[in-house]
């Protein structure tokens, strides 16, 4: 059984925002998800460690969305009822099974077609002597990554333009 907080018979609601990332109502995620542009917020995590370098993780083959690709340390929404913040940390213990400090560092908006969100993303150290215990239902491995890897990751499909959008900005010294 997922250690998800999220139980696998009950329905997920998340807040649907307006263009001020005001909330303006909730609604189930798979009704947000079903291809109907609906605005909510969404969460990123990038954890680091004392070498530079950038923890990724590769979803689970079991997700509906993105199965097995290699995203951010940890990513997720954001419940009804959370702030980003709560979410964000929330999603870290829920996937890898850790927390630790984090700090925001950007909120931006995404349009991929059908999937319109808010997009918060917070940054934190990875905490010395921790053990990552990952959540199978939502994650198949994880690993530290440089620069140069993450780059690789790119040229060969492994992450996608977001990603290493994402990743960039961390290596370039914008996330201060």
């Amino acid at each position: 059984m997922s250690t998800n907080h999220q139980a696998d018979n009950q329905i997920e609601i998340l807040d649907v925002v307006n263009e001020k990332d005001e909330i303006i109502g909730q609604l189930p995620k798979e009704t947000i998800h079903a291809g109907k542009r609906i605005l909510h917020r969404e969460i990123g995590v990038l954890i680091y460690n004392d070498r530079d370098e950038i923890l990724i993780q590769q979803r689970s083959f079991k997700k509906k969305f993105f199965p097995g690709s290699w995203t951010t340390t940890a990513v997720g929404h954001v419940p009804v009822g959370k702030t980003p913040k709560e979410a964000a940390h929330m999603e870290l213990k829920e996937e890898l099974g850790f927390d630790t400090e984090l700090k925001f560092v950007e909120k931006r908006k995404y349009d991929s077609g059908d999937h319109l969100s808010f997009g918060y993303l917070f940054m934190g150290k990875f905490p010395k002597n921790t053990k990552i215990v990952i959540d199978t239902d939502e994650v198949e491995k994880t690993k530290f990554i440089s620069h140069d890897e993450a780059t690789k990751m790119e040229k060969t499909g492994e992450i996608d333009y977001h990603t290493k959008e994402t990743l960039d900005k961390y290596y370039h010294g914008d996330f201060v």
